[in-house]
C-alpha cells in the first residue's frame, strides 16, 4: 500500500457545510473506457483540503462530463439558459483546475465549463511524497487532507458489476507499488484503478510543489 498514512477513521469524514469564502480547486484525470475524474476540492484557512465532491464515471465524453459538472456547481440563467458563462453558480468557482495533459480534452472542459485550465505537475515520486506528508498529522494532531463519504456524484453501474471501485476513496487502500520482475521496491505505482489517485496528487503537488506552501501548524 503506498498510501500507509491513510486511515478511513481519520481520513473519511462526514459531509458537512463548506463554507462559501473557502478557496475552491477542481482536479482532472481523463478517461472513456477508464474512468473520467473531476475531484472538486475546499481549501480551508489552515491549508486542509477536502475533497467534498466528484465525478468518476467511465463511456463518457468531456462534453458529457462538463455537463454533469456545470449541473453540479451552477444552474442555467433564465434570460440566458444556453450560455455558459452566464450560468448561476451556487458555490464559489475553482481558483484553477488542474487536467491530465490530454490537449483536446483540456480543450474541450475549458470551452465547455467556461474556465480556464491549466495542465498538471504530473511528476509522481515527488507528487507522492506531498500526499503522504498531507496525509500525516501535524503538530495540531489532525492531517492535512480529508475525503468525505458521500463525495461522489452518481456511481457508475458498470464499475459497480466489475467491482472496481467507484470514487477516489475506494481506490486508496488498493494504491499499490508495481513489484514485478525487474522492478524496484517502492519505486513505480501499479498502474491500475488509480485514477483517483492521479487527481489527487495532481492537485496536491499544484499547491504544495508548484504553489505556495500550506501552513502545517
Amino acid at each position: 500500500m503506498i498510501y500507509e498514512e491513510y486511515d478511513t477513521a481519520v481520513h473519511l469524514i462526514n459531509r458537512f457545510y463548506v463554507p462559501k469564502d473557502w478557496t475552491r480547486y477542481w482536479s482532472v484525470d481523463f478517461g472513456y473506457v477508464n474512468p473520467f475524474v473531476c475531484q472538486m476540492w475546499a481549501e480551508d484557512p489552515d491549508g486542509r483540503l477536502y475533497l467534498y465532491r466528484e465525478i468518476y464515471h467511465t463511456k463518457r465524453t468531456v462534453d458529457q462530463h462538463a455537463k454533469d459538472i456545470l449541473d453540479a456547481v451552477s444552474k442555467p440563467d433564465p434570460d440566458d439558459p444556453e450560455s455558459v458563462r452566464a450560468r448561476v453558480w451556487k458555490e464559489p468557482k475553482p481558483r484553477h483546475i488542474v487536467c491530465d495533459h490530454d490537449a483536446e480534452g483540456r480543450a474541450v472542459l475549458a470551452r465547455d465549463v467556461g474556465i480556464g485550465v491549466r495542465p498538471a505537475n504530473k511528476t509522481v515520486t515527488a507528487g507522492i511524497q506531498v500526499v503522504q506528508k498531507r496525509l500525516r498529522k501535524a503538530g495540531d494532531g489532525k492531517p492535512r487532507i480529508f475525503i468525505m463519504r458521500d463525495a461522489v456524484v452518481k456511481r457508475d453501474q458498470d464499475l459497480v458489476d466489475a467491482k472496481r471501485p467507484t470514487c477516489t476513496a475506494e481506490e486508496m487502500v488498493g494504491y499499490i507499488w508495481d513489484e514485478g520482475v525487474g522492478k524496484a521496491p517502492k519505486d513505480v505505482p501499479l498502474k491500475d484503478n488509480d485514477h483517483g489517485m492521479d487527481a489527487m496528487r495532481y492537485l496536491v503537488a499544484s499547491r504544495d510543489i508548484m504553489g505556495r506552501q500550506v501552513r502545517f501548524l
